[in-house]
């Protein structure tokens, strides 16, 4: 197995990738490799409406590289970009189709490609992985590190503490009309989601849903979350952190759901950069 060549010193590698997940859903990732290897692969999960270049990701990406991870952030198969870096939703058929399960499966096809190093050449197989998350993409990691044994530790940006978190109401008319319109202030499209992913949110529920899954779960685990976020409630990750006291809690002042930061991204904030500060020494604190 091809590696990546540690003399290239300030340097990073990046490439686009297609990656076959299950059951033959495309994956569309960007592989960005450090300038030397130092510590595990990082998989990145998006949230709703979210993807893999959406914001500070890739400036995300870049940072964890500097401290020496290879990262992967991907869109899940569901997330409606396809292969898009930006721009509209070009598939809204699969958004329509998405479902908690379906996040699941493509995370854990994910890391399994990456423990059998068969992500890239450039990337030597990893015995040992870390998953991180924003906002529903952080749930998503919850649900699925208990299924991937070679977590190593889970990062949850404004996470949220259920997948089955909507009202009576919602989901009655969810099923009189066999869809739930979404709207995207990004782009203005109205997107839908079909009855499979209410069936879907309510069968995590009775499983116990995000909280459940923590509790059992062994990996180390980071709930950071922004003070001012009013999309997500910092309050679910002090729940969180309620079920699972050895998990790290950290809410930071003054920060909202994105970090403070825009769509197209501009530069990092102060919180982001904090954020992202914490999250490095949370993922070295966890290979002592």
């Amino acid at each position: 197995m091809a590696s990546f060549n540690p003399s290239r010193e300030g340097l990073m590698e990046s490439m686009d990738l297609r990656i076959v997940g299950a059951p033959n859903r495309p994956l569309w990732a960007t592989l960005s490799l450090p300038p030397f290897f130092k510590y595990p692969l990082v998989v990145m999960a998006h949230g709703f409406l979210g993807f893999k270049d959406w914001s500070f990701f890739p400036w995300l990406a870049e940072f964890f590289n500097q401290a020496g991870f290879p990262v992967l952030r991907f869109n899940f198969s569901g997330s409606g970009m396809g292969a898009a870096k930006d721009g509209p939703f070009s598939e809204p058929e699969s958004f329509k189709a998405d479902s908690i399960t379906k996040q699941v499966e493509d995370l854990r096809a994910i890391a399994g490609e990456a423990v059998r190093g068969a992500i890239h050449p450039n990337l030597p197989p990893q015995p040992r992985v870390f998953l991180w998350g924003h906002s529903r993409g952080a749930a998503v990691c919850l649900l699925a590190a208990g299924k991937i044994p070679e977590t190593s530790g889970v990062a949850c940006w404004s996470g949220i503490a259920r997948v089955n978190r909507y009202f009576f109401e919602a989901k009655q008319a969810w099923r009189k009309d066999a869809y739930s319109p979404v709207e995207s202030n990004r782009t203005g499209q109205t997107l839908r989601y079909g009855t499979e992913f209410l069936d879907d949110v309510e069968t995590w529920g009775r499983e116990g849903d995000v909280p459940t899954f923590l509790h059992n779960l062994n990996a180390p685990v980071l709930l950071l979350h922004g003070s001012e976020d009013t999309s997500v409630s910092p309050e679910e990750s002090e729940s969180l952190a309620a079920v699972k006291p050895t998990a790290q809690l950290s809410i930071l002042a003054g920060a909202n759901h994105k970090f403070n930061c825009a769509h197209p991204f501009l530069h990092p904030t102060g919180v982001l950069v904090e954020a992202a500060q914490k999250t490095v020494r949370f993922f070295e604190g966890t290979l002592v």
